[in-house]
């Protein structure tokens, strides 16, 4: 199971409020439209599957892993995405 982020903005309330109860059933919500959500690849499939739909062509959604592979992928909705290294944040 990985660790994820998940953010969003989606402009239609209605539809905003689903994408927020889908993201509920996996995770967390750590601010209103971010969510940290654990998924196995499986998960993240029926994620994708479920939240594909509630979007409108100017919306933006971000599933970002904030685990230590180096080997994982970045997947947005609305823009092209960029390529970023991974992130490792140590506690004190």
């Amino acid at each position: 199971m990985s660790r994820y982020i998940a953010a969003y903005d989606v402009s239609d309330d209605n539809q905003r409020q689903r994408v927020a109860r889908v993201l509920d059933r996996f995770g967390v919500r750590l601010q209103w439209s971010v969510f940290e959500v654990w998924l196995d690849p499986d998960e993240l499939v029926e994620l994708r599957r479920k939240v594909g739909p509630l979007l409108s062509e100017h919306d933006q959604f971000e599933i970002i892993p904030i685990d230590v592979s180096p080997n994982r992928g970045r997947w947005r909705w609305g823009s092209e995405a960029e390529t970023y290294e991974p992130v490792t944040v140590l506690g004190r």
